[in-house]
């Protein structure tokens, strides 16, 4: 966010990772979290993030199931 001139502080994330296999939803969303950790901690930075996160065959089955509706 260093150098940004948008006021906006609300974010929504989709995040496709073979990383998320086999984790659940809140250390999927932790292991984000701790990455983006100075982001989330800067004063008028982030103040809200919706996180997505689907792992590669999550987000395939996903695709397939939109296709076919």
């Amino acid at each position: 966010m260093q150098g940004v001139t948008s006021r906006e502080t609300h974010f929504r994330l989709v995040i496709t990772s073979s990383a998320f296999k086999g984790k659940p939803q809140l250390a999927r969303h932790r292991m984000v979290n701790a990455l983006m950790k100075d982001e989330l901690a800067q004063e008028g930075g982030i103040h809200a993030l919706q996180l997505t996160t689907r792992t590669p065959e999550e987000d395939e089955a996903r695709r397939e199931k939109e296709a076919t509706a």
